[in-house]
């Protein structure tokens, strides 16, 4: 009687081993099975070939521009009018940077608007005196268009300078 519940007792621990077993290598089948269902199903929904997938629209897109675009204030620009702004006009994109450089040596400014405007120099004026103010050569101002349209400007200190800035 010994032998046979040592027997059984045998007989199912060997059974209970090889049920384990059998659940591990089911386990590892069935996750082997989902790895490669779920590939198979990622690859199908992003082939970018088969899709309905436009390809972008540069035209629509905003770009950041670090580098300015110079404009000088060209030397004896005080009798000029408008050749006083070099280049004139000038054509930017919506985020770019205008930087005006004081190439003359003479005091200028650079403010939007036209001379007589009421609002001439609301969106942006170097002003006459402070950080800003180009009172001699070499200084410099600047100015980033976040608007699209026309802009004009030109130098209070010497209205017959006037610039026109087109941001597209």
């Amino acid at each position: 009687m010994y032998q046979f519940i040592n027997a059984i007792i045998f007989n199912s621990r060997s059974l209970l081993t090889f049920g384990l077993a059998l659940l591990t290598i089911s386990l590892i089948v069935a996750s082997y099975a989902f790895q490669e269902t779920l590939a198979q199903g990622l690859n199908n929904s992003i082939n970018i070939e088969e899709s309905n997938v436009n390809s972008p629209n540069i035209e629509n897109m905003t770009f950041i521009i670090d580098e300015p675009v110079n404009v000088s204030i060209v030397p004896g620009s005080s009798a000029l009018t408008d050749t006083a702004y070099d280049p004139n006009p000038v054509e930017i994109k919506i985020g770019q940077t205008i930087l005006w450089i004081n190439d003359d040596s003479v005091f200028h400014t650079v403010t939007s608007g036209k001379v007589g405007d009421s609002d001439a120099g609301h969106i942006f004026d170097s002003g006459l005196a402070g950080p800003t103010a180009m009172i001699s050569k070499g200084k410099a101002f600047e100015h980033t268009f976040e608007v699209a349209g026309e802009y004009s400007y030109y130098c209070i200190l010497h209205p017959g300078m006037e610039g026109t800035i087109i941001v597209t």
